[in-house]
């Protein structure tokens, strides 16, 4: 039962660690207006992974298109490398954590995940 909890708190803190990277990659100014971009389209709260996703996908689509317009060539990322993935995995998870900040903080202005106004009866 003990190595059971090791193997967990190993696996948390792994996760945990990953989620950290991926905030640091999203804490910058395009991750960010990424996040806001993402928060503002946002339609609820059950749309977040989907939307965190979604974000983290143009986030590598824009680090392979940037390039280009600097006039440099093409490259495509790494698609059959562990390490590409658990970038994608750290992005990820980073867009969740910023754009559920966002969106909190959105919902806390339009008075609602929807965006309805309350009306008094």
């Amino acid at each position: 039962m003990e190595s059971l909890f090791e193997s967990l708190s190993a696996f948390l803190s792994g996760l945990f660690a990953l989620a950290q990277g991926g905030f640091d990659g999203v804490n910058q100014v395009t991750g960010l207006l990424i996040a806001v971009i993402a928060a503002l389209v946002m339609p609820a709260w059950s749309r977040l992974w989907a939307t965190a996703f979604g974000a983290a996908l143009v986030h590598i689509l824009i680090g392979v298109v940037r390039p280009v317009l600097d006039g440099g060539a093409l490259l495509l990322p790494p698609l059959l490398t562990l390490n590409f993935w658990m970038t994608v995995l750290a992005l990820f998870l980073g867009y969740a954590i910023v754009i559920a900040v966002f969106f909190f903080i959105r919902t806390l202005f339009t008075g609602g995940a929807h965006g309805h106004h309350r009306t008094a009866h």
